[in-house]
């Protein structure tokens, strides 16, 4: 008798524990729900500016562009004079703006304006605008309103940190620097001419080993 009822009491205990149990692992999902929902909504700040908690970043995001506005990469340098004269945002005087880069057939085209562009600079290898760099006037066109632009079209970037976020394809890189820079970069020609300074750096040091064994 007292056996029995010893089982019996141990059975509801037994009961009872596995109930708790259950309706313990039922909870945690929704709190874990409830942890992550918090730390979604924790606001973001980029230069001072809350971030809305829901930033759109395209699922589904557009080619990365060649270029801004009439200006594409690839492009001549007589075709890119032409569209900067007709263009007045970039401030664009002529051949003034036009000068050599040190190294084998590059020049740059540098142009500065009082408007909502500062200084842009367009950069060609042989006759082939390969490099774009457009610098927003900060007090007109801030970081973060670039940004939002940028992941609405492009979606999510390749990297991002406090300073560089940017964007890249087997063709094209875009960057966005601070205080308020877009680069876009030909990563072909890019490519090329980082293969052609290892070369010559082998060769300068190559050239530099055999005249020291001369000693």
């Amino acid at each position: 008798m007292k056996n029995s009822r010893f089982f019996g009491i141990l059975s509801f205990f037994y009961i009872v524990v596995c109930a708790v149990s259950l309706f313990a692992q039922s909870r945690l999902p929704a709190q874990r729900g409830a942890v992550s929902s918090d730390k979604k909504n924790r606001p973001v700040h980029i230069d001072g500016k809350e971030l809305p908690p829901s930033l759109y970043i395209n699922p589904s995001p557009e080619a990365l562009p060649a270029g801004y506005r009439s200006i594409v990469l690839g492009m001549d340098f007589e075709a890119v004079k032409d569209a900067l004269k007709k263009d007045g945002l970039f401030g664009y005087r002529g051949e003034r703006d036009v000068s050599l880069l040190p190294g084998e057939n590059r020049v740059l085209i540098e142009t500065s304006s009082a408007g909502y562009l500062a200084r842009c600079w367009f950069q060609f290898y042989e006759n082939k605008l390969y490099t774009i760099i457009i610098n927003f006037n900060p007090e007109k066109i801030d970081f973060y309103s670039v940004l939002t632009e940028l992941l609405k079209k492009y979606g999510e970037p390749a990297s991002l940190s406090p300073e560089t976020v940017y964007w890249q394809n087997a063709d094209i890189s875009l960057n966005l620097e601070r205080p308020v820079s877009l680069k876009y970069m030909d990563m072909h020609i890019f490519n090329a001419l980082a293969d052609k300074s290892s070369v010559e750096e082998s060769a300068a040091e190559i050239l530099r080993s055999h005249i020291l064994d001369a000693l």
